[in-house]
């Protein structure tokens, strides 16, 4: 996929790859399309950071920890599609906990969209970069459980024991109301009962267009956008707010995670292996491990710690 948006990127001049807030200004300014790498769901890094770590290096700007399904790092909140994957818990499994110890030492942003609540908020708990939600909506307006509960809004936001991330309001009709009275209206409700709860620094909007099968009435597609855009001015939003509603939000939360990565450029990668895979050992070392002569089990233990759990 990061291949391909590559490609893509090359052959359409109206795209531009961005990997910074910086990049993506320029690119607006030069009346181009930014264009970020994203990963949505770590199913497809198996069960191995390394994959993490080359993505990365591939340009991939942020990671949904799942998509409709459970995986070897995280619970899903499972809308839609079978839960069918070992997981532990109904939250981050111990290599998940790496993962997100990880994404900040790389500079990848953590995208909370499609987890489970505890998913959530045991992410929140362990990052220490701002997180995102890069498609979601409030649930005590629409009961779904993938928009977020109140109590997890609360610990977005400036402030002691808060996480200074942004949550992204989806455009999505099944996430927002009933689908057949779904328009710029009940999008704007949720964007503000958000930004009650975390402030207006704290809220961005994400159509999540490519996923759809239905449309906002109003909000069919990106030429559609003023339309919101004039309904947060009926609503008393100042230009400023409506500035970083639309993006200076997400790109201040770019540039906090670039700089929590470079505060732990020293820290070594995480070498952490999922205990539930069968052709790798658990641990170096360990009874029947033919492999793995002393010197070289000492070595890996002592440059790439692994948890006792693991």
């Amino acid at each position: 996929m990061a291949d391909l948006i590559h490609r893509m990127i090359e052959q359409l001049p109206d795209l531009e790859y961005a990997r910074s807030s910086a990049d993506i200004m320029e690119s607006f300014k030069a009346g181009k399309i930014a264009s970020l790498i994203g990963m949505e769901g770590t199913h497809f890094l198996g069960n191995s950071l390394g994959v993490l770590r080359v993505f990365a290096q591939l340009g991939v700007r942020y990671v949904t920890l799942t998509h409709t399904c459970h995986s070897a790092f995280a619970s899903s909140n499972g809308a839609g599609a079978p839960m069918t994957a070992v997981h532990e818990g109904n939250g981050l499994t111990s290599l998940g906990e790496e993962l997100i110890r990880e994404l900040n030492r790389v500079g990848i942003m953590v995208d909370l969209s499609h987890t489970s609540d505890a998913t959530m908020k045991q992410a929140l708990n362990i990052s220490k970069a701002p997180v995102v939600w890069t498609h979601t909506g409030a649930r005590a307006l629409w009961d779904h459980p993938r928009n977020v509960p109140d109590d997890i809004l609360r610990l977005i936001g400036d402030g002691p024991g808060k996480n200074p991330g942004v949550v992204q309001s989806v455009f999505y009709p099944p996430f927002i109301g009933p689908v057949d009275s779904a328009n710029v209206s009940r999008v704007a409700d949720h964007i503000e009962h958000i930004a009650d709860i975390v402030g207006r620094k704290h809220v961005g909007i994400s159509s999540d267009f490519d996923g759809m099968y239905s449309s906002v009435e109003g909000l069919e597609d990106a030429s559609k956008y003023p339309n919101l855009i004039v309904e947060m001015i009926e609503r008393g939003w100042t230009d400023d707010e409506i500035k970083d509603l639309m993006g200076r939000n997400v790109m201040r939360v770019m540039d906090e995670v670039d700089v929590v990565a470079e505060s732990l450029k020293g820290q070594l990668s995480s070498a952490a292996i999922w205990e539930k895979r069968k052709d790798l050992p658990a641990k170096w070392g360990g009874e029947g491990d033919a492999y793995y002569p002393y010197a070289v089990r000492e070595a890996q233990k002592t440059l790439f710690p692994v948890h006792d759990e693991l």
